[in-house]
C-alpha cells in the first residue's frame, strides 16, 4: 500500500490482540503485523520451540501431554511467560501482537488486569474450511519460523520453507480428531470473554471470504490447481477467499482506517 512508513509509525506503539481458531491463519496475519515492525508474542510458537530445544523438562512434558489430549495448559504455566514477554522493554516500545491469547475468560481478565489492548484482530473463516484447511488440502509448518504452506500456496521446494529454508512438517496436533475438539474448545470458551472486549470497542473482525459483489484483484483471491476456490461458508452458501496477499491488504487497509485516518 501508499505509506506504509505512516502506517508503521501509527502502529509503533501499540498493542495487538490476535484471536481465532485453528487453521484460521493467525500465523499469517502475525507476520504482517511483526512487518510493520510490531514483535511477535506467539504462545504455540513459543511452546513449541521450547519442546525441540529442552524436550525433557517439566514445562515440555506438559506441552505435548495437552497437545495429545487436544486440551489447555494450566494458566499457572501460561501467565508467567505472558507476562515475561508483553513487559520485555523492546515490546513496551516498539509495541507488539498476542496471538493465540487469551483462550478463556479467566485469561481475558487477567489479561486485561495487565494492559488493555489498541485492538482485538478477530480471524473470520468459515468453520469447514478450518478443518479442511488443515487436514485436506496439506497444512504444514516450518520449524524455524512457523510460516504455514498448503495446497493453495505450495512452498518452491517441496518440505523447505521459502522464506528461511527451514524444514516443513505437519504439526503433531493437526489430526481429525484434535482439530475438532479444539474447534469446539475455542467455540465455547469465545463466547464467555469476547464480549469483555466488544464492550470496550476493540474488536476488529477480519474476514477471509468476500462477498459475491466485492471487486478483487484475481491475483488476492485463493486458487486450488489455477482456478478461483469457493469456500462453503457457515450459512451453507459459497464464497471466494483471499489469499495471504489478499489478507495483508485488507487487514492494512483496516489498521490505516483506523490509526491513520483519525
Amino acid at each position: 500500500m501508499e505509506n506504509l512508513s505512516k502506517l508503521k509509525q501509527a502502529v509503533r506503539g501499540k498493542k495487538f490482540l490476535l484471536l481465532g481458531p485453528t487453521g484460521s491463519g493467525k500465523g499469517n496475519r502475525s507476520r504482517d503485523l511483526k512487518s510493520l515492525g510490531l514483535i511477535h508474542i506467539g504462545l504455540g510458537m513459543i511452546l513449541r520451540e521450547k519442546v525441540r530445544n529442552d524436550p525433557d523438562c517439566e514445562l515440555s512434558r506438559k506441552v505435548v501431554e495437552t497437545t495429545r489430549k487436544g486440551t489447555l495448559l494450566p494458566d499457572e504455566v501460561v501467565f508467567p511467560i505472558i507476562r515475561e514477554y508483553i513487559n520485555r522493554p523492546e515490546c513496551r516500545k516498539r509495541g507488539f501482537v498476542l496471538e493465540g491469547f487469551p483462550r478463556t475468560r479467566k485469561q481475558a481478565e487477567w489479561l486485561l488486569a495487565q494492559f488493555e489492548p489498541d485492538m482485538v484482530l478477530l480471524l473470520d473463516v468459515p468453520g469447514q474450511f478450518l478443518i479442511d484447511g488443515i487436514l485436506k488440502y496439506n497444512r504444514q509448518s516450518c520449524v524455524k519460523c512457523a510460516a504455514t504452506y498448503s495446497d493453495f500456496d505450495p512452498p518452491t521446494v517441496e518440505g523447505v520453507c521459502d522464506r528461511c529454508g527451514g524444514k516443513l512438517i505437519r504439526r503433531m496436533s493437526d489430526s481429525i480428531s484434535r482439530v475438532k475438539k479444539r474447534l469446539q474448545i475455542y467455540r465455547k470458551e469465545i463466547k464467555t470473554f469476547l464480549p469483555l472486549f466488544q464492550e470496550r470497542g476493540l474488536v476488529q473482525v477480519l474476514p477471509i471470504t468476500v462477498n459475491n459483489e466485492d471487486k478483487v484483484d484475481e491475483n488476492d483471491l485463493k486458487k486450488l490447481k489455477g482456478e478461483i476456490f469457493r469456500v462453503t461458508t457457515d450459512d451453507g452458501g459459497k464464497a471466494r477467499m483471499l489469499n495471504y496477499e489478499g489478507m495483508r491488504k485488507r487487514l492494512y487497509k483496516i489498521l490505516w482506517e483506523r490509526f491513520c485516518e483519525i
